[in-house]
């Protein structure tokens, strides 16, 4: 009876210990969930009727045993319900130590699936995706316009990737439109 114990205790205690954030909402849910938490959304874009939001949070706050150290979360909210969770990597320094920097790339690896990144992964360019039965992830490490490495994570759902994605198809059509009367 004992070692049945310990057995379910260590199996649930490593199954914990590997379990991905849960981030304080689920896509869908209403913004009013975690206002009180972290204050009111910014508001990003309209578009007629809809509305995009972002709440951004400290992710060593939300998620305080996943080794998330200088990473934000920003939480967007299409019409005040989640649609996506960007996990990004912050330079604190102005130096090239961010070029060093891979703590959402362990964090993927750990929860999601291991992906192949070469025998340095410091040096790892590229995008991953990850399709799972009520979401999809997709993890980049990428070199924007002023040579800095970007690293960041996408979490969302084919529902509201869905409506995200004709959401800012219609501000492009919007902001092109706009650009031809100019």
């Amino acid at each position: 009876m004992k070692k049945t114990v310990l057995i379910i205790f260590f199996l649930v205690l490593s199954f914990n210990a590997h379990a991905a954030c849960q981030f304080d909402l689920r896509f869908g849910e209403e913004i009013s969930k975690i206002e009180g938490k972290y204050g009111p959304a910014m508001p990003l874009e309209n578009i007629g009727d809809d509305q995009l939001g972002m709440i951004v949070a400290v992710a060593e706050e939300v998620c305080p045993n996943h080794r998330l150290k200088d990473v934000a979360i920003e939480y967007r909210f299409l019409n005040d319900k989640l649609a996506a969770i960007n996990l990004i990597s912050i330079n604190s320094d102005s130096d090239t130590k961010k070029s060093e920097k891979i703590t959402i790339m362990n964090y993927v690896k750990r929860n999601y699936g291991d992906f192949d990144t070469g025998q340095t992964p410091t040096s790892y360019i590229g995008y991953e995706v990850f399709e799972k039965t009520k979401q999809f992830i997709i993890y980049q490490r990428v070199v924007d316009e002023l040579g800095f490495i970007e690293e960041q994570m996408y979490i969302s759902n084919k529902e509201y990737d869905e409506l995200l994605g004709n959401f800012y198809n219609q501000l492009e059509e919007e902001m092109a439109e706009s650009e031809s009367q100019n």
